[in-house]
């Protein structure tokens, strides 16, 4: 009785050993399985769904082993249950067949009862894998619109930052640089490049490269990049930083400013974007039909790339090229409507721009000769004054008056006195160059500037001119006195004239006067008035 008793007593102690282990087993098995669950979400979604699968049917054939294969059925359920929720119905139905099939090889049922257990998985399998086939086409749709509205939040932004900085300045540079900017950065519309060219006013068929922001090669694209993942640049950043975009794109903006289309009929798309005011998108298949597009992609070493009509008031002002030299990213039709209103934004702010310039340059040109007016002399002369005083360098003045000119007016009348007034300003422009600024300080009387320059520098100008002038062949200067148009000339220089730098003009007006007393058509230097004194 005693051995039978401990017998028992062992058994049970087995036994309850046994179920422990099982119970261990088991939640190790489980554990495993929450582990990866866990774990797959650190991966891809396709790498997610594999994971998923394969980790319930080690669960589900774990849990056979330990359990008796009598749990078989409820356990494949829930292999196409996981396999449902990871590939839909191509899931369930490899499933069901492998899962039957293992059945049958393993004689587990009668084929009365496999019958049975097909329809009932047929059945599962429809509504698991229908259902989860919902579940994944609205949550793809919902990701499409999460994407899309994020999209245009982004697009809504990156519109409101622009906006704000192109009211910031009316300088054409600067508004280039802002509006490169926003297509171009990775806070902005995102494309690795892009650059402008400006329709020609005189000839709407030609454009001329303006501005560009973006690598020359794809290996200045990386080191670019590399250097704006560093500093966390915002697009704020981007538009602030122009001088350095300027040094960076260097290279390129070269090439682009240098470059011309002349767009008629024969090139195809290209008139396409002029005529119907339409962007296009610039594959190998389209470069066939317009060989203009190759000459860009050739250009610009461009496998893709895009042109955008710059539209304001119905009119093209200009193009914009753009493309991704870099990553390659293909540029979506989808694309061009986010860029569209930026575009239209951006060539408004460009012709406010050019038309602020050219009412500005209207402001400070004479209209007759294109010379520099009296106003500029205004504004300009204190700039001088200042610069020569604290450098302590020359500022030499040339005043200059056409002699006689009220009689050839009289004589001629005022139309062919305008004509002589322009070939003067054409003779004092090619003699000074660019080492000075010649203005017409009014009717016809005209001054030089010549900064840096000493009084004998100044001097050997004036004789210049002066013989220029003689030697000149006008309409109607037979009606001058000696036969020929003749000018006499006043020059003073700071501070060998005078140590008051504001003095300057009046007194190199004051040598004019002389010339003209001692019979016109000469050079009279300040100082042979104060030697005479």
């Amino acid at each position: 009785m005693h051995i039978f008793y401990t017998f028992y007593i062992r058994h049970m102690e087995c036994r309850r050993f046994k179920q422990m282990l099982l119970i261990l087993l088991i939640i190790l098995n489980a554990l495993f399985y929450l582990f990866m669950n866990v774990v797959r979400f650190h991966f891809s979604h396709e790498v997610n769904k594999w994971i998923f699968a394969i980790s319930g049917s080690l669960f589900s054939l774990n849990l056979g082993v330990l359990l008796g294969f009598q749990h078989s059925v409820w356990l494949g359920l829930f292999v196409l249950f996981v396999l449902a929720a990871s590939f839909e119905w191509m899931g369930v139905l490899i499933g069901s067949l492998l899962i039957l099939a293992l059945f049958y090889i393993y004689g587990l049922y009668s084929t009365e009862v496999l019958w049975m257990i097909a329809g009932g998985y047929i059945l599962f399998s429809v509504s698991f894998a229908g259902m989860f086939y919902y579940f994944h086409t609205q949550n793809d749709r919902l990701f499409r619109w999460k994407n899309f509205f994020y999209k245009q939040s982004k697009n809504l932004h990156v519109l409101r930052e622009v906006s704000l900085a192109l009211q910031s300045t009316l300088k054409l540079d600067k508004l280039m640089h802002i509006f490169l900017t926003a297509v171009t950065a990775g806070y902005g519309l995102g494309f690795n490049r892009a650059f402008i060219l400006l329709q020609d006013e005189e000839n709407p068929q030609q454009f001329t490269g303006t501005a560009a922001i973006g690598p020359l090669s794809v290996e200045e694209g990386h080191e670019i990049w590399e250097n704006v993942v560093s500093q966390k640049l915002t697009l704020r950043d981007f538009i602030k930083l122009q001088r350095e975009a300027e040094i960076n794109d260097q290279e390129l903006n070269q090439k682009v400013r240098s470059y011309t289309l002349e767009i008629n009929e024969k090139h195809e798309l290209c008139h396409h974007v002029l005529t119907k005011k339409e962007p296009i998108i610039v594959d190998d298949h389209s470069l066939d039909s317009d060989f203009l597009l190759q000459s860009i992609k050739d250009s610009f070493s461009m496998k893709q790339f895009a042109i955008i009509p710059l539209l304001t008031r119905g009119r093209v002002i200009g193009l914009m090229v753009i493309d991704n030299i870099v990553d390659q990213k293909r540029i979506k039709h989808e694309d061009l409507d986010n860029i569209m209103p930026l575009a239209t934004q951006g060539a408004m702010a460009i012709e406010n721009a050019m038309l602020y310039e050219r009412s500005e340059s209207m402001a400070i040109e004479d209209a007759l000769t294109g010379l520099k007016n009296k106003r500029f002399l205004d504004r300009m002369f204190p700039h001088l004054q200042e610069s020569a005083e604290s450098n302590k360098t020359s500022l030499t003045a040339l005043v200059l008056d056409i002699d006689n000119f009220k009689n050839f007016n009289d004589t001629h009348g005022h139309l062919l006195g305008n004509e002589v007034l322009i070939q003067m300003g054409d003779i004092l422009s090619s003699a000074v160059q660019d080492e000075g600024i010649v203005c017409r300080f009014g009717g016809e009387e005209f001054v030089i500037l010549l900064p840096k320059a000493p009084l004998c520098k100044g001097y050997e100008v004036a004789e210049t001119i002066r013989l220029k002038i003689r030697d000149h062949s006008f309409k109607g200067m037979e009606s001058q006195p000696f036969g020929r148009i003749t000018a006499s000339i006043g020059v003073a220089n700071y501070p060998e004239s005078t140590s008051q730098s504001d003095q300057l003009l009046h007194i190199a007006d004051e040598a004019v006067y002389e010339a003209k007393d001692r019979g016109r058509d000469r050079v009279i230097c300040f100082e042979e008035l104060q030697k005479e004194v």
